[in-house]
């Protein structure tokens, strides 16, 4: 997620985040419509209303700006619930705040706020969750750094928070305390959306990709590398002839699912997240196919680490692993190959973000057979098994939360959120 401009690079944060869609939360894809359902018409007696899914949030980890939303700044090694209306439909870890999508389409936004991230018009921090005003008709969230976006039903993308490198896409590096139009997508179809440390994707309905934000590490794909901020959206090179299906940003590196279930990455590569089988500190910034790399439904991309989710329900992991974060059982790191992850299996959605204790740190959240399952580095329980400790979890362990049937994961920087 974050590069050196925020500090956040220095912390090996990732934007966890994450491009998403509704379909596949973090995995941004088609945003389509999630949970409810509709009642249409027929004859005979009235059919019932639609009952909306009760969930609610689980938070864990680190909480010195309030990010886990239980209005404390204590930090949890275990599961504890975020003020957050049950109806929850999709949840999104920043660096230190967090986003919730509530099922009527409103956002609730709480933790750090210096740079305005939560887009209340003000640069306080919030331990207890409140709503983004004037925000409606929301179908995707994703949060950066210290920035977020929002795609809208009419498919206007909105964006608040830092903008130092231009990574709210409205032409200024004004940072912006309330939510403004990302310029220069009108008329276009976006699906989905990614929100990396400082930079940010929008993937539109023909499979083509447009960024916009910081490039020193060649994180927009456009072929080259500028120490300009690219304020405003441009088209991401080098896919031409193919479909994008999914994408994600981490902290200064992308990763996109193709048609074919191929992946493609781009960006910083200094612990071969980019996964063209080298570790480099010369950036990639063409995306690349990822050596080996088949069969891929979904993609996240840490801080300085790389995830695949197959079809088949299991889990590759190339990039940082000074954690273990990647899943394969060691600390052995960097691994500019893909490698399995150890144990994982009907996995449907997971999250990985860096530690900050050094740059091949970091820790996963994943949702495995209907179970929350996470491991890597645990200085903060960020882990979510009841303790803190210095030695990395390599196994995965159970996260004990009071979700029924959790359907949503995301970590920000020694956190983590579920629904």
């Amino acid at each position: 997620m974050r590069p050196v401009t925020t500090g956040l690079r220095a912390l090996g944060v990732v934007a966890v985040s994450t491009m998403i869609a509704l379909a596949a939360p973090h995995a941004a894809g088609a945003a389509g419509p999630q949970g409810g359902g509709s009642n249409g018409g027929g004859h005979g007696k009235p059919k019932p209303a639609p009952q909306v899914p009760v969930a609610g949030v689980e938070s864990w980890g680190f909480n010195d700006s309030g990010q886990l939303g239980d209005g404390t700044l204590v930090t949890r090694p275990s599961a504890v619930s975020a003020a957050v209306p049950d109806e929850v439909r999709d949840v999104e870890a920043g660096g230190r705040f967090s986003l919730a999508l509530l099922h009527n389409g409103t956002v609730k936004a709480w933790g750090a706020n210096s740079d305005g991230q939560l887009g209340d018009g003000t640069t306080i921090n919030r331990p207890i969750p409140g709503s983004v005003p004037n925000v409606r008709g929301v179908r995707a969230l994703a949060a950066g750094g210290a920035h977020s976006l929002a795609l809208l039903a009419n498919g206007t993308v909105l964006a608040w928070g830092d903008n130092a490198r231009g990574q709210l896409g409205d032409g200024t590096v004004d940072d912006r305390t309330a939510p403004v139009a990302v310029t220069g997508l009108a008329g276009r179809k976006v699906v989905g959306i990614a929100a990396g440390s400082q930079f940010s994707l929008a993937l539109l309905a023909d499979g083509t990709l447009r960024a916009w934000g910081d490039n020193r590490s060649g994180q927009l794909g456009t072929g080259a590398v500028s120490p300009a901020p690219q304020t405003t959206p441009v088209t991401v090179s080098g896919l031409t002839g193919v479909k994008v299906k999914q994408v994600d940003a981490g902290d200064s590196h992308a990763l996109a699912v193709l048609g074919n279930g191929t992946v493609r990455g781009w960006g910083e590569n200094s612990r071969g997240q980019v996964g063209n089988g080298t570790a480099s500190n010369t950036p990639v910034p063409t995306p690349t196919p990822v050596a080996g790399l088949t069969g891929v439904k979904i993609v996240n991309a840490g801080g300085f680490s790389s995830l695949a989710i197959g079809v088949n329900g299991r889990v590759k992991g190339w990039g940082a692993n000074g954690d273990g974060q990647l899943g394969d059982g060691t600390t052995v790191t960097p691994r500019p190959n893909p490698v399995d992850a150890v144990g994982l299996t009907g996995v449907v959605d997971i999250s990985t973000a860096g530690s900050g204790a050094s740059l091949d740190g970091g820790f996963t959240v994943a949702i495995s057979n209907g179970v929350i399952k996470a491991w890597g580095d645990n200085s903060s329980g960020q882990v979510g098994i009841g303790f803190t400790g210095f030695d990395p979890v390599l196994t995965p362990a159970t996260v004990v939360t009071g979700l029924d049937k959790p359907k949503d994961v995301s970590v920000g920087f020694q956190f983590a959120l579920a629904t």
